[in-house]
């Protein structure tokens, strides 16, 4: 039951747990991102808002050149008319006035006055010591030219903004110099749009930075600007923070993260002389980020566990209420089919479990009364077999007495010193021979009547195997004197000197085999073989190749059954009970051997006994090994000298693999533990209608089908008839379904009956013949 509950839980994880953890994992790291983006926007409004405020300042200069470019007397300023000692006046005039206004204006440090066509006329310049604004012989430094025309051209009134200029140079000499821009206004009258020339204020915008703590200024090429400083010789930015250049060549805002947490917001605030943009960064604190993160992972994961928890909770209290209905109902159905009480289920709960439990209790009843019936039933076949057996034998000893003197009697009249004459002689040899087949047939139905009834007794004992074929070929040869056919011995080298087995149960098994080609076989050769697979389970193997009428493959199996042979013509043509092949495979079952049989019509047959060197002690009691028929399997693989080899040495590529039709749990652990260890692959299925299926999608090297008896339908799928079967019984079912002619298995397993019966079925799969010309036909 501890896989119930585990089934139970992982059901419950599945589609109670699965779902709120997939939301988990694909929408937490998109909270995640949206936050950082928040606060990093966040970080972003406030480095826009310090800016703000440098924003601001360059405004309030606007206002400051738009009031200087409307100045009183422009002309003096100018030069333009007047004498020189009036435009002197007029400028110390005027630079007093800008010292006054001016004075705590740092940040502006020149202002230049040009005529129309650009050329500078008259400019002050604020003392980098004294902060007072002073005239100089020449500015220290002119606007770009273009710059000034474009101003001169501008509305009167409007203001022209310079990109920022940074002059490395002048700014060792003065820090003021360094980064820089200029402010333009067109000088002239808004009424009649004359334009007299154009005023610039020249605003130290480096200065202004200095103002901005916990902020890098950097160029596009990665250097530090720092106003007072040397520009550095190498890009340190890039350097300082790894991948900053890609960042610098998007020329997008974006976030710089290092090692260690380190977190940088990057904006390309201002725009050069030169068009490359110029940096600004300022840190970002990840610390309250990071918290937010934890804590949000803290409580998800929190939330999960809890739930865990419950679905733990819940589980075991389903799977406890689940357990204890299973219980009822597994020992409930047990006792139905072990025992056949017709119990009764009282289930509470649900309409459809109080249902359940009505129509099982009707089933269990119905079943009781069929088990009932079914063995009864038995009970009378099996009477009925003794009666049969006992009346056989009865009538077979009964004949036995008066044949005895019909053969004697016949034997003296056909004698040469009897007085008859020799067509009276003929006749009583005639007699005699008609006499001595009835015999044979009375013997082997004692035979057929002591091996049903279990009456027939083995002699195990060391038998000498060479000497025994040797006298089966002497026996046999004077039948083939008028006969164009050969009768062949060969024998594997390897060969024992000793085996242990019944020697007259055998030399039966044997007669059999060569009596039947001998009188199958018009011409060619009759050869019995002896060879020897070491490692096998029945190594040892006898074998009988003709070249006779061989057998049509659909009659191969019928003619091991009592009195059946392949077609009636046969028998009227060569005679014959058929009960040879019949007693030969029971006989070979009590010594715990298998037969296999190929053949071909026309071309010929090979019967082969398989044995063990020892047989097992168990080998009488082993159940009825008759296949079922309609077996089709093709010829195996041969070895050099032509002997069939098993399937298990032919090909590794083919391991065939077994289909078992069962529904116990517990057995089917067995077998597909007990199969795997043999080498075969196992496919399982609940009934027929599923192993149907199984064969028709993966049939191919399937070698074997192991059923459970209670799920044998009245006429199995095509697919399954031509299949070795296995029935799989109850214990006190066991024999009753082996008079069907299939193997039969009982449950619970027992791994040693299990070995031996695997023997056989590799027997029967791995060891045929093809390499000689394919024989025989109906057996007696």
């Amino acid at each position: 039951m501890l896989k119930l509950r585990i089934y139970i839980l992982v059901f419950l994880l599945i589609f109670g747990l699965l779902p709120l953890s997939l939301a988990v994992l694909i929408n937490l790291p998109l909270v995640l991102d949206r936050t950082a983006l928040f606060y990093q926007r966040a970080y972003l409004q406030n480095l826009r808002a310090d800016f703000r405020d440098l924003d601001q300042h360059l405004a309030s200069r606007h206002e400051l050149i738009r009031f200087l470019a409307k100045l009183p007397e422009p002309g003096l300023l100018l030069g333009a008319h007047g004498d020189l000692e009036q435009i002197d006046i007029a400028r110390a005039r005027y630079t007093t006035w800008i010292n006054q206004i001016l004075s705590d204006q740092r940040d502006v440090i020149q202002i230049l006055f040009t005529d129309a066509q650009g050329q500078a006329r008259f400019w002050l310049v604020r003392d980098a010591r004294t902060q007072e604004w002073r005239p100089l012989p020449q500015p220290v430094q002119l606007s770009n030219h273009h710059f000034i025309e474009a101003t001169i051209r501008a509305q009167a009134g409007g203001v022209m903004v310079s990109p920022i200029r940074l002059d490395p140079r002048r700014g060792r000499d003065d820090p003021r110099q360094f980064m820089t821009l200029d402010l333009a206004s067109p000088l002239g009258s808004e009424r009649n749009h004359s334009k007299t020339g154009a005023v610039v204020l020249t605003i130290d915008v480096g200065g202004l930075a200095q103002s901005y703590p916990h902020t890098l200024w950097v160029n596009q090429e990665g250097r530090y600007l720092r106003p007072g400083e040397p520009v550095e010789a190498q890009p340190n930015a890039f350097r300082v923070f790894p991948g900053l250049e890609s960042i610098f060549a998007e020329g997008k805002l974006a976030l710089w993260k290092g090692e260690g947490g380190r977190q940088m917001l990057w904006v390309p605030m201002f725009m050069t002389e030169d068009g490359s943009p110029l940096w600004v960064g300022r840190i970002v604190d990840p610390s309250p980020l990071d918290a937010f993160r934890n804590e949000l992972m803290l409580r998800v994961l929190s939330i999960i566990a809890l739930l865990f928890m419950a679905v733990m909770v819940l589980a075991r209290w389903i799977a406890a209420r689940v357990e204890q209905f299973g219980h009822e109902l597994l020992g409930g159905v047990r006792r139905i089919l072990s025992e056949g009480q017709p119990l009764q289920f009282s289930w509470s709960g649900p309409r459809e479990l109080q249902e359940l439990g009505e129509q099982l209790t009707t089933l269990a009843a119905t079943h009781a009364e069929h088990l009932q019936a079914v063995r009864a039933h038995t009970h009378e076949l099996e009477q009925s077999n003794r009666y049969k057996s006992q009346f056989l034998a009865n009538v077979s000893h009964e004949l036995r007495t008066p044949l005895n003197s019909i053969l004697l009697l016949s034997k003296m009249l056909s004698a040469e010193g009897s007085g008859l004459s020799p067509a009276q002689r003929r006749q009583a040899q005639v007699i005699h021979e008609a006499g001595r087949d009835l015999c044979d047939m009375i013997d082997n139905i004692l035979d057929i009547s002591r091996i049903e009834a279990g009456q027939l007794a083995l002699n195990i004992e060391p038998v000498e195997l060479c000497p025994l074929l040797e006298d089966l070929i002497e026996l046999f040869s004077p039948q083939l004197a008028d006969k164009p056919v050969e009768l062949i011995l060969r024998l594997d080298p390897n060969l024992p000197d000793l085996i242990e087995t019944d020697r007259d149960k055998l030399r039966q098994i044997l007669k059999n085999f060569l009596s039947n080609a001998i009188k199958f076989t018009e011409r060619g050769e009759v050869r019995l073989e002896a060879s020897l697979f070491p490692g096998m389970p029945k190594p040892l193997v006898l074998s009988v190749i003709d070249t006779g009428i061989g057998i049509p493959r659909d009659k191969q199996e019928i003619i091991f059954e009592a009195f059946r042979q392949a077609d009636g013509s046969t028998r009227r043509r060569y005679g014959g009970t058929g009960l040879g092949l019949a007693i030969s495979r029971e006989l070979a079952n009590l010594l715990g051997g298998v037969i296999e049989v190929e053949s071909t019509p026309g071309t010929g047959s090979c019967f082969a006994l398989w044995l063990p060197l020892v047989p097992s002690a168990s080998a009488s009691a082993l159940p009825s090994t008759a296949m079922p028929p309609g077996n089709d399997q093709a010829p195996e693989p041969l070895d050099s000298d032509g002997t069939c080899l098993p399937l298990a040495l032919a090909s590794e590529r083919d391991a065939p693999w077994a289909l078992v039709i069962e529904r116990d749990v517990k057995t089917l652990v067995t077998l597909t533990s007990a199969l795997s260890q043999a080498g075969m692959g196992v496919q399982t299925a609940a009934d027929f209608d599923e192993a149907s299926e199984t064969l028709r999608e993966e049939g191919q090297g399937c070698a074997l089908v192991l059923a459970a008896a209670q799920l044998l339908p009245e006429q199995p799928a095509a697919a399954i008839q031509h299949l070795p079967l296995v029935l799989l019984v109850e214990a006190e079912d066991n024999r009753q379904i082996s008079v069907m002619g299939m193997w039969v298995l009982s449950k619970p397993i027992d791994p040693i009956a299990l070995e031996l019966l695997l023997g056989q079925v590799w027997q029967r799969l791995g060891n045929r013949r093809k390499s000689i010309p394919e024989r025989g036909t109906d057996e007696s």
